[in-house]
């Protein structure tokens, strides 16, 4: 039992001094591609809540995770659709290695329509994988094919009850 003990404390170390990841990114409105100040960001570790943090003027946010853990980002703001991404950052790693990878996440939000049930997009608009021992990040490409019909069509849908003449002139 003691040695049990004893290899925890060892792989708690060793991800402590693993490669980690910043993600960043820049928070902007779907239709202009402005930047959105004071967009709430949340920051999510296994499902609990960790991190609560603020866009400034540019909608500018940035958060370095910790190996070893399931994350979803999620931004928000009154009277705007909430969206989040999800990161698994679970992965060996090399012992010593202090770097930081960085990640670049535009998160574009849009006005909420009155009547029109946009629940969808609650859920993740993007799931990543990232190994500590590569330093290597990479995106869920099935996963977004599967959810992009139906984001894009709802977008569409938004898009045309904001701006009617849009249905009249595709």
């Amino acid at each position: 039992m003691k040695a049990l003990g004893i290899l925890a404390l060892s792989l708690v170390a060793l991800q402590a001094s693993a490669a980690r990841l910043h993600v960043r990114g820049t928070v902007t409105d779907a239709a202009t591609r402005q930047p959105i100040a004071e967009a709430l960001v949340r920051v999510y570790k296994d499902g609990v809540k960790q991190h609560v943090l603020h866009t400034g003027a540019g909608g500018h946010y940035g958060i370095t995770l910790d190996n070893g853990a399931q994350y979803v980002i999620r931004f928000s703001l009154p009277g705007r659709v909430t969206k989040c991404f999800g990161i698994d950052t679970h992965g060996p790693a090399w012992e010593d290695d202090h770097s930081v990878k960085d990640v670049e996440v535009e998160m574009t939000l849009f006005e909420r329509v009155a009547g029109l049930d946009l629940s969808f997009f609650d859920m993740p608009m993007g799931l990543a994988r990232f190994t500590p021992m590569t330093g290597y990040l990479s995106w869920n490409k099935e996963y977004e094919e599967r959810i992009l019909p139906e984001a894009a069509r709802l977008y569409a849908e938004v898009m045309l009850r904001r701006d009617p003449l849009l249905a009249k002139h595709p």
